[in-house]
């Protein structure tokens, strides 16, 4: 890869930025390059809007063609996962492997599918959208933390990240939600050509932790529990995180 060293692209989740992943990258070993992209509507693409997942994986592709000259590591959080998983599929040249942190392939309930949230708890956050977007940001970001020993500093560093980048735009929030709630990838894991490694939080209360069991005896995926963590075990469990991180790129 360029300059010898290894690629790696680290995509944020709904609501954040780039910014969020400061505290992990500034933790990695020299051989890794990180390169952080904020998705349409929010960071520095504050003005960007985007309607569905093919424009999010377009967005990916068009900003990591200014950065990559080959595959590189692709590592997606939560709603983040989502278009990296697409583009993995699409275009599997440009992938060398996936992480996928606290994320769902489908995250509401289903028919059959009960490693998911109720559609209910997306649909209370658009509808607070409409009344204050500050507000319902601090309630999600409250949520991420619930459960977790370390929710206060944890908290310090999301909150930090949204005060440095500002808010995304409401539009971009609203349609992140629809494709959390819309878009089901179940089918297209076993389709994936590059490695997945998959990274949960024991008390995470937007992905349970029992979709461990699905991606790892049923669909045959790398998963892993991380401990006492919750939405963002990367940020509250750095050590256990960049341990099984460093053992799946380097393997």
């Amino acid at each position: 890869m360029q300059s010898g060293r290894m690629k790696c692209v680290f995509v944020h989740g709904w609501g954040m930025n780039s910014a969020v992943w400061q505290s992990f990258i500034k933790q990695l070993p020299d051989y890794i390059e990180p390169v952080c992209i904020d998705l349409p509507g929010h960071g520095q693409f504050n003005q960007l809007g985007f309607e569905n997942l093919q424009d999010l994986v377009e967005h990916l592709l068009l900003q990591s063609e200014k950065v990559l000259t080959g595959p590189a590591i692709w590592v997606g959080w939560s709603l983040g996962a989502l278009p990296v998983l697409e583009l993995a599929r699409q275009q599997p040249e440009r992938v060398e492997k996936v992480c996928l942190i606290a994320s769902n392939p489908c995250f509401v309930i289903r028919d059959s599918w009960q490693s998911a949230v109720e559609e209910s708890v997306f649909d209370v956050f658009a509808d607070n959208l409409q009344q204050n977007i500050e507000k319902t940001l601090q309630r999600f970001l409250s949520l991420q933390v619930r459960g977790m020993a370390e929710s206060r500093d944890v908290l310090r560093v999301l909150r930090a990240a949204i005060v440095g980048q500002g808010l995304p735009s409401s539009g971009a929030l609203s349609s992140g939600l629809t494709v959390l709630k819309s878009e089901d990838l179940r089918a297209r894991l076993a389709s994936l050509s590059v490695p997945q490694c998959w990274l949960l939080g024991e008390h995470d209360t937007l992905v349970p932790s029992a979709l461990n069991d699905y991606l790892s005896v049923q669909a045959g995926i790398t998963s892993h529990i991380i401990s006492g963590s919750a939405h963002l075990p990367f940020i509250s469990h750095t050590e256990e995180v960049m341990r099984l991180f460093l053992k799946f790129i380097n393997d």
